[in-house]
């Protein structure tokens, strides 16, 4: 039987009872917040250079939009917007603004192409945020700003942030009455603590959509449950045309959805083109590791230093006779590549495949022996053996 992954690629079959049809013909956006929502996370401190070595990196890898900071954080960040602003790029330039006229002025100013309008729906925010503000005077305030906005020329992309624990009726309100005033870019519907199941999304989504037919929609996940990946897809496959992710995931407490993470998602899982240049997807990774000062860890999706690497003597066996035993996509097309690690779960066929690699010549006998050599010093060391621990041991070997 010949099996032949196609494009590098080999997802599950069962994923078509996802119904990936639903998106035949959609366009697919990723507004990329690492410069807003990711400077967010608590320590991380970006500069004037390093945003814009960090806005020029997205733009070589192909997003739509880049969400450059909140306006009102500090007038180091209102000089890096304004300079990203003036590097000419292809990619849409956001700002986060608050609910008030002044940070819309400050916006105008800077040349973006637009506002993220945040302003909070949730009984509870409202509560504790608004000063308890009525839904009639939220549709209000809500419009005005909006207006405000569009008088300064600028795009608007509304945000009822904790969009995931509002009132669904009055969601569907604010839905409609946007879409009735045809008065903004898009909806983003903020999923703010990472409370939110795929199928609490997948509900909000449709909710919205029926309420405002043609009103485009942005999906933006936190990570507290693990689960700001599955709920981006949850919302694209239930209508959602925008994705708000971060380099890294990097993004308030737990973080947010990981652009590298939902866009092979959708490139692998969903077999949807979204335009992104796969191969720069650990170059970006690394930048934003550096300039952030947070540390991929080794285990991360798509990214992380482990991603392609393999220890265990079984799954090794596989892979050196097809890598997609234990691969669904090739490691070349995001950046990485695949390793063999030779320590405590390796097995004859690791030590011989790193023999023959690095041009050692052992018998038999001896590969056997330096097998178990292998796994002693992986114990005493905790950890896998070096290449050049291993050509030491095996030269030691060798001589006798």
């Amino acid at each position: 039987m010949q099996f032949t992954p196609e494009n590098g690629r080999w997802p599950s079959p069962f994923n078509t009872a996802a119904e990936l049809s639903r998106l035949n013909g959609r366009t697919i956006r990723v507004a990329d917040c690492t410069l807003r929502d990711g400077e967010q996370q608590a320590g991380i401190v970006l500069d004037r250079d390093d945003k814009v070595e960090i806005a020029s990196a997205l733009e070589e890898l192909g997003v739509y939009e880049i969400e450059a900071g909140t306006v009102a954080s500090s007038e180091e960040d209102r000089e890096a917007i304004a300079a990203i602003c003036e590097l000419g790029l292809k990619a849409k330039i956001s700002v986060l603004c608050r609910g008030l006229e002044a940070d819309i002025d400050m916006a105008a100013k800077l040349g973006v192409w637009g506002v993220r309008l945040s302003f909070p729906i949730s009984d509870i925010e409202r509560e504790y945020k608004l000063k308890g503000i009525s839904e009639a005077d939220y549709i209000a305030r809500m419009l005005a700003l909006i207006d405000y906005a569009a008088s300064k020329n600028l795009a608007v992309v509304y945000s009822p942030f904790d969009t995931t624990r509002a009132n669904l009726p009055f969601l569907r309100k604010v839905a409609a009455e946007l879409a009735r005033r045809e008065a903004v870019d898009r909806l983003r519907i903020v999923d703010t603590t990472g409370c939110a199941l795929p199928e609490a999304i997948r509900l909000i989504v449709e909710n919205v959509k029926e309420a405002a037919p043609g009103l485009a929609m942005e999906i933006h996940c936190h990570n507290d449950f693990g689960l700001s990946c599955a709920n981006t897809l949850a919302g694209v496959m239930a209508g959602a045309d925008y994705v708000s992710t971060t380099i890294n995931g990097i993004g308030e407490r737990c973080g947010n959805a990981s652009t590298e993470e939902v866009v092979m998602a959708l490139e692998v899982l969903c077999g949807y083109d979204t335009g992104i240049q796969l191969s720069r997807l650990k170059e970006v990774s690394e930048l934003v590791d550096r300039l952030s000062g947070i540390a991929v860890h080794a285990n991360k999706a798509v990214v992380g230093y482990n991603a392609f690497r393999h220890e265990a003597g079984m799954v090794v066996a596989g892979v050196l006779k097809n890598p997609y035993t234990a691969e669904s996509y090739d490691p070349v097309l995001v950046g990485q590549k695949r390793d063999i690690l030779l320590g405590k779960k390796s097995g004859l066929v690791s030590v011989k495949y790193k023999a023959e690699k690095l041009g050692l010549d052992l018998t038999e006998a001896q590969m056997a022996q330096m097998l178990q050599t292998i796994k002693q010093e992986a114990v005493r060391l905790k950890r896998a053996v070096t290449d050049a621990e291993f050509v030491a041991l095996a030269k030691a070997e060798i001589q006798g």
